[in-house]
């Protein structure tokens, strides 16, 4: 598996690679993963899953990871198949898998693979991968509508939240009072602010504050992550003379990332491009309402509105009475049950599944028992099946 990072990195593709990899380190079909990652920007804090080779060394810079690659080509043991965790990383891939005689699989998040790259020998190379593994359904057919692939290889595989952890909480006082959130209502939204992620939405929720203000005077706005689209957005928030409302958090360690979601009154993300949105699923398993866009994969992971608010980003007025009637609300923190469709449980599952049908056409044959995948994420029904094709 060639991967952009996973252990010792944060971020939703770092998250993904990691619960992919625990999940196949608990698969009995699996006897060993060898994972070439890219990054490694802090230290590896986490716990190797015991049939995990994860090669540090290549990390050490493109030569060094090219080198690892190299060593993996010529190696004598067998290799079944090559996972391609980001499909800048698809050469790198595709070669390893012809010189092995290998099945190609691309993991397929979201904007990333939604449209051709810059890197043409990549996009050439979508056309000829052998499977597809795809966050959502939304984002498969994203990139299947340029890539010439069929949504039958396609297996969708949402992101997951260890719903033992993330859980409604009482409000920390110590967090209440390093913001000032004292008998305030609060507003939050976590993420990267990077220049090149401002489809996430902030500056939609910063926009209307003026207005959410007229109705809630004492609100807060609190955005948690940094980035270097951060000193934009304080700029912003300034002009607007809105210091008083909006808190930035900065960069919070993932130890106090539940106590965090567990301050808000209601989560807001009006994104343009999200491919899944991990974060609307860890704020549900809070029990905090969302609001999310309709417009991009938040819908499908918000079962088309059945566990959240969906809004359009470009409605700005539709925003706001949307969010001026969850904060009138003021209901109970409950979460709902069919969060459960996203807990880590049911992901380990889903990654069984998807090792039994890989072993089946690598073999040849179907010798690995049922590969339907167990949950229709369309309808979130659990006696359905994603498998696009059996729609």
């Amino acid at each position: 598996m060639l991967v952009s990072d996973g252990f010792g990195s944060f971020g939703g593709i770092a998250k993904f690679n990691r619960d992919f990899l625990r999940a196949l380190d608990g698969c009995s079909l699996v006897q060993r993963v060898h994972v070439l990652p890219r990054l490694i920007p802090e230290p590896v804090l986490e716990q190797i899953p015991e049939s995990v080779v994860y090669e540090r060394s290549a990390a050490r810079g493109k030569a060094t990871f090219l080198s690892r690659l190299a060593a993996h080509a010529r190696h004598h043991k067998r290799v079944d198949l090559v996972i391609c965790g980001h499909i800048h990383l698809l050469p790198a891939a595709w070669l390893l898998a012809r010189l092995r005689g290998a099945r190609l699989v691309l993991i397929i998040h979201g904007l990333e693979a939604w449209t051709q790259s810059p890197k043409r020998l990549a996009n050439w190379l979508a056309h000829r991968v052998d499977a597809l593994v795809a966050v959502s359904k939304y984002s498969a057919e994203r990139f299947t509508r340029w890539s010439s692939r069929s949504m039958d290889q396609a297996f969708i595989l949402p992101n997951c939240v260890d719903l033992d952890q993330f859980r409604p909480q009482d409000r920390d006082l110590r967090l209440v009072e390093r913001y000032g959130l004292q008998s305030r209502k609060v507003i939050l939204t976590v993420g990267r602010l990077a220049s090149t992620e401002r489809y996430k939405g902030f500056d939609q929720v910063i926009e209307i504050l003026p207005q959410i203000t007229k109705r809630f005077p004492t609100i807060k706005y609190l955005i948690v992550g940094d980035g270097d689209d951060r000193s934009r957005l304080e700029r912003k928030v300034e002009t607007l003379g809105l210091s008083n409302c909006v808190v930035f958090s900065g960069y919070i360690p993932e130890s106090e990332k539940v106590a965090h979601y567990n301050l808000a009154d209601v989560y807001v993300m009006p994104s343009r491009a999200e491919g899944f949105g991990i974060v609307l699923v860890e704020a549900l398993a809070c029990g905090i309402p969302v609001i999310g866009s309709r417009v991009d994969g938040s819908r499908e992971t918000l079962l088309d509105g059945r566990l959240g608010h969906l809004v359009d980003p470009n409605d700005t007025a539709r925003l706001i009475e949307t969010m001026t009637a969850v904060l009138e609300n003021g209901a109970s923190r409950h979460r709902f049950d069919d969060v459960e469709i996203y807990s880590t449980r049911k992901f380990n599952e889903r990654v069984k599944i998807w090792c039994r049908s890989q072993a089946n056409e690598i073999c040849g044959r179907a010798n690995y028992g049922d590969t339907r995948p167990a949950i229709d994420f369309e309808f979130g029904r659990d006696d359905g099946v994603c498998d696009p094709k059996s729609r």
